[in-house]
């Protein structure tokens, strides 16, 4: 009995499929942005937006200045298994657990307090309860008067070495 060789004509829909989920990620990258700026826009943030567009990152949180959350992208459900509607008015440390560095929480707690930017690695967990480690930069936001009214945390899994 011969053999028959057959090529899968559908190959091409995996080229179309790794099209849309790049368009997904684009779109949900845009809607970010779009969000940012009405925020710049009600709270007369003295921010540069371009920064999102040269930060590598997953998800976005914006506290008030006491670090309560008022709102949060997508990319937080994706890496965190928490809603959005679960994290809002909360403070972010209930990612942490019994192995989030104290120290590390120290350093960032004390760059908030001193209105500083802040670049950490800090392990958070899962709504499952999973750790995961991740990169943080935490910038203060002020207006247009400098006075410091909230802080963006942009987020990505770290990569473990």
């Amino acid at each position: 009995m011969q053999r028959v060789k057959v090529t899968a004509p559908l190959q091409s829909w995996d080229i179309f499929s790794e099209y849309l989920v790049t368009r997904a990620i684009k779109a949900a990258r845009e809607l970010d942005y779009s969000q940012v700026e009405n925020f710049i826009s009600k709270y007369h943030w003295d921010f540069d937006t371009s920064l999102l567009a040269t930060e590598d990152f997953t998800t976005i949180v914006v506290t008030d200045r006491d670090q309560v959350i008022q709102w949060v992208n997508g990319g937080f459900t994706e890496m965190t298994g928490y809603p959005r509607n679960h994290a809002v008015g909360k403070h972010p440390r209930f990612l942490q657990g019994p192995e989030t560095s104290k120290e590390t929480k120290k350093v960032i707690s004390k760059s908030l307090r001193l209105e500083k930017p802040v670049v950490k690695q800090l392990l958070n967990y899962k709504k499952d309860g999973t750790p995961y480690l991740c990169d943080i930069k935490i910038i203060p936001l002020f207006n247009k008067d400098q006075e410091l009214t909230h802080f963006m945390a942009l987020e990505k899994k770290a990569r473990v070495a």
